[in-house]
């Protein structure tokens, strides 16, 4: 077997650069603090230099030579929005162009693929699937962009910042879209009628228990929880509960709804999210006393062609 000389050069290269590379940075970090008197910590490395030095250029400024006058933006507590200030007050006009530019085009990379995955999953698994045809998806993904992004706007301006953000993210995730996930790959029985009745108990179920991150009191007073300045603190596991509530929901009308269709209790034109049309696994039926009777006999003569006269006419 020839060997690809210039191959294994690139690779070696390519693993010398990736996995050298941090391997010496974080020697080199290691080597730097120790030879400060302070604790042992991890300091940041750029361009072969620490990164207190291009920090201080923001928390070590003169800012009474600039507009924006003293005290400092740490003083101020503004240090969460120091590189835009800094940008706007140490740097000329065209450079905080470039520099607001390139922050911009990296925060929207991220937000476009979020508002673009969230329109398309709305667009695509529901709205096609159910309700409209191919003619109305373009519109139907324009307004779900832009409810997604007054959405994402308005959270925003929470002041509890972005880590509220992310912990209201995950709690959706844990008690609305899991219990989902786990239906569709575990139970035949869960269609959509039942997803969609899971998904409004479970998040009824969620508000009436309070929501602190959204301003959301509690309604639903569960057991160990306790008041602070006139607020009912939940110490209940209440995302497992609304959870395992939404899990139950989804199984019980999905079975409802079936039954309910395949007796014809609800007849077919009411089925609206085409229910009935769907490929799922029916229950055997119940044979008739004739099928049983054909049974019997053919077990009794297996032998027998079904395609045979059954009387014998040779004389």
């Amino acid at each position: 077997m020839a060997l690809n000389v210039p191959g294994v050069v690139v690779m070696f290269f390519f693993y010398l650069m990736v996995l050298g590379t941090g391997i010496w940075a974080s020697f080199k970090s290691k080597k730097v603090a120790k030879k400060t008197s302070a604790d042992q910590i991890e300091m940041t490395l750029l361009g072969n230099r620490e990164i207190s030095l291009v920090v201080g250029m923001f928390t070590m400024s003169d800012w009474n030579k600039t507009s924006y006058g003293s005290p400092s933006p740490m003083e101020r507590g503004d240090g969460e929005i120091i590189f835009p200030i800094a940008l706007n007050y140490l740097t000329p006009p065209y450079i905080a162009i470039f520099g607001m530019g390139a922050v911009a085009a990296a925060v929207m990379s991220s937000t476009d693929s979020g508002l673009l995955s969230a329109a398309t999953t709305f667009s695509t698994n529901i709205y096609k699937e159910i309700l409209r045809p191919q003619r109305e998806m373009q519109w139907v993904i324009r307004a779900v962009v832009v409810m997604v992004g007054i959405l994402g706007a308005a959270l925003t301006s929470f002041q509890k910042g972005n880590l509220a953000i992310w912990y209201i993210a995950v709690t959706l995730t844990y008690c609305f879209m899991f219990p989902q996930l786990i239906c569709v790959l575990f139970f035949n029985v869960a269609n959509c009628y039942g997803s969609i009745m899971g998904f409004l108990i479970g998040l009824v179920l969620r508000l009436l228990c309070g929501w602190s991150d959204l301003g959301i009191p509690a309604v639903l007073h569960l057991p160990g929880g306790y008041y602070k300045d006139e607020v009912y603190i939940q110490r209940f596991p209440v995302s497992t509960l609304c959870m395992l509530c939404s899990l139950a929901c989804i199984l019980l009308f999905s079975y409802l709804a079936a039954l309910l269709f395949d007796k014809g209790i609800i007849p077919e034109a009411w089925d609206l999210l085409n229910f009935l049309k769907l490929p799922r696994k029916l229950p055997p039926m119940v044979a008739s006393k004739d099928e049983k009777n054909l049974r019997l006999k053919e077990k009794e003569d297996p032998h027998q062609d079904p395609s045979e006269p059954m009387m014998n006419t040779s004389c």
